[in-house]
């Protein structure tokens, strides 16, 4: 039985790993999960370039405490010794980077008048005292208060809590592309905006998108990995961006690469600059900004009416002094994207032991502009390992080369797991990819009858064991096949300044007395090891599509026990789970609530229905289904787009006229 309040000591720790400043106290009056993070959504804030948003829970309850990492980029340790979760004894200490929390149970309250000990500059603990009291519990804790362990909770359950309750009939979660498309639908079919709303943290709906772009040095200017017709901004996707960009570049080359793609001409993409300024419009048309609610969604529940309520945090201006909000709504849309930048365990390793050689390391999809900067500030011999295939590394080597031309010294590895040959792409069926320079070659991230052809029509009726097998064999890493890409990888190779090297890293280090620089250990197929040392280390392994990583998703699934799609082997193997169960309508089968429906968009459901579930069309397909299912029922009266009203949504859009 655990005695309450108890108590956390917190502690600032230096670079070496030793405290700095004095002890600080978390008091926790009773049983309840407190998140601990950098985030202003957490209930303890612990700043550090290191530390993740929402890095750990502390699970109070009657009889134990304990420590969950929360998938954290750099992990949780108790005791020097890496977690998952893990029950706590007095005295354990655990630590994130730059922070130590000693689990001290029956510590003595400060007594009142005691002078507190002055906090370091930018750091908040908002819940750690000083001297008599506590603040108010977190709204993680008071969510879980209200919301308890019931899969259903009456409206007057939330009105009683004295939060704010707002009531819609259509609500989207997430606030990013997949809510924007499926809105824009919604909108285009007839549903006035003031029967819509969306949560999400960020003000406009692709920046997230955007953010990703830039620091995989996919600026403005450059083209993103998509075709002319794949518009989130216009549900009947005519005219494409080819047609809107022939003006600018030439009316005869740009038919020409459009109706030539891909055998005459390299396969058109649109570059991102022009996609973010058509969302822009059509964000103005729909009236976004009407519609969004800014916050950090914490938890969804059935109502005893047969709707549901979503609780979220808000966030930005205006979020005022109560920190939980809640909205009902008759049909729920989830699109909340990945979950998280994937962090292998190596690199994790090296930055959650050696934080201040964190600028020596980047995930491709972090921002990383420090590093060029550097490389282009001297003319000293710089080597950078890129790790990973694909076109994120295809893009960062880009980069590089660029880089080369202000510092000529520059010398790039390229670490990829394992050999391919000419002969080595992906078959299915009489279908076979090109492999160019140890990658395999195609225009977009699926072949492009995924999104409307025959695979579509086969992949949606396969039975599910079907489904993942032709989810193994058809994705994997692949890149596009642009000239300028093809000619720095054979010249570089020629001129020697750019080296593929084949192998797993199987270690990551400091080297000691250089600052500058880190080891690298690759393993090589043979069994060798290779020893390289560099001075950047670029990591292009792309992005966590684990739905439990995010502490949402992961309540939905534990209390509704919702069914999971899974991943399989080429050979029919069953392997671990991936997204969402959902209909071919994308409709979660297992949240339906009487009249309420719930639906899902992207990368979380991955498995399901479709295969190119993160792609602007994959996007825009999920969202027509959904909604025209929402049509076909006739349970939440949404009119059906017929043809002349279609016509007419598409001249109103032509003309930039509210729909």
């Amino acid at each position: 039985m655990i005695s309450f309040p108890v108590y956390f000591r917190v502690r600032q720790l230096g670079p070496d790993g030793t405290p700095t400043g004095p002890a600080r106290t978390l008091k926790c009056d009773d049983p309840g999960t407190f998140t601990v993070g950098k985030s202003d959504d957490a209930d303890v804030q612990l700043d550090g370039a290191a530390v993740s948003r929402i890095h750990l829970s502390l699970v109070l309850a009657a009889r134990s405490v304990a420590v969950r990492d929360e998938e954290s980029t750099n992990g949780t340790f108790v005791n020097g010794n890496r977690v998952a979760e893990v029950a706590l004894e007095a005295g354990d200490r655990i630590t994130i980077p730059g922070w130590e929390l000693e689990f001290a149970p029956v510590e003595a309250e400060a007594q009142p008048g005691t002078a507190a000990p002055q906090a370091p500059p930018a750091i908040v603990l908002s819940r750690i005292v000083e001297g008599a009291g506590a603040p108010p519990p977190g709204p993680v804790s008071q969510l879980a208060a209200i919301f308890g362990s019931a899969p259903e909770i009456g409206l007057e359950t939330i009105r009683a809590s004295g939060h704010p309750v707002e009531e819609v009939r259509f609500l989207s979660v997430g606030g990013g592309l997949g809510s924007f498309v499926w809105i824009d639908h919604l909108r285009c079919y007839g549903i006035p905006a003031g029967q819509v709303a969306t949560i999400g943290t960020e003000t406009v709906p692709y920046r997230t998108y955007q953010r990703y772009c830039k620091n995989s040095q996919i600026p403005d200017h450059e083209r993103l990995r998509s075709n002319s017709l794949s518009r989130p901004d216009n549900i009947w996707g005519f005219p494409g961006y080819a047609m809107r960009e022939v003006g600018k570049r030439g009316f005869f080359k740009g038919i020409f690469q459009v109706f030539g793609e891909p055998t005459l001409a390299e396969s058109y993409t649109p570059r991102a600059g022009d996609v973010f300024e058509s969302l822009d419009v059509e964000a103005r048309r729909i009236g976004w900004q009407q519609m969004f609610r800014q916050g950090q969604a914490r938890g969804l529940r059935k109502t005893t009416d047969g709707r549901y309520v979503v609780a979220y945090q808000p966030r930005g201006e205006g979020a005022g002094g109560d920190r939980l909000r809640f909205i009902v709504a008759d049909v729920v849309h989830l699109s909340t994207g990945y979950p998280a930048t994937r962090f292998v365990d190596d690199f994790q390793n090296f930055v959650a032991q050696h934080p201040e050689r964190r600028g020596l390391v980047a995930n491709a999809y972090e921002e990383h502009d420090a590093m060029y900067a550097a490389i282009e500030q001297t003319r000293d011999p710089v080597y950078v390992v890129v790790r990973g295939r694909g076109i994120v590394a295809s893009r960062v080597i880009q980069r590089l080369s660029e880089a080369r031309k202000k510092n000529p010294n520059l010398q790039i590895l390229h670490s990829i797991r394992s050999r391919l040959g000419p002969r080595d792409g992906a078959v299915y069926k009489r279908a076979k990819r090109l492999v160019r320079n140890n990658v395999e070659i195609q225009p977009f991230n699926w072949p492009k009858s995924c999104w409307g052809g025959d695979l579509r029509f086969e992949y949606e009726r396969a039975s599910e064991e079907r489904r993942g097998v032709i989810l193994n064999t058809l994705g994997g890493t692949s890149t596009a096949e642009r000239s300028d890409w093809v000619e720095i990888a054979e010249r570089g190779a020629e001129e020697g300044w750019y080296r593929v090297v084949y192998g797993s890293i199987s270690e990551l280090d400091p080297i000691e007395g250089q600052a500058d620089r880190v080891r690298i250990l690759i393993r090589t197929p043979e069994g060798h090891n290779e020893e390289l040392f560099a001075h950047f280390l670029i990591d292009c392994t792309g992005l966590i599509a684990d739905i439990r990583r995010s502490p949402f998703l992961a309540d939905l699934l534990d209390t509704y026990n919702l069914p999971r799609n899974h991943a399989w082997s080429k050979q029919g193997e069953k392997r671990g789970p991936t997204g969402l169960k959902v209909s071919n309508d994308f409709e979660i089968e297992g949240l339906r609530n009487n009249r309420g429906r719930v639906y899902a968009a992207g990368t979380i459901t991955t498995g399901g229905p479709y295969l190119a579930v993160d792609s602007f069309l994959g996007l825009q397909y999920s969202a027509l289904r959904s909604v025209d299912h929402l049509v076909t029922e006739r349970l939440h009266a949404v009119p059906d787009l017929t043809p002349f009203r279609s016509l007419g949504g598409w001249l109103k859009w032509m003309g930039g006229s509210t729909p």
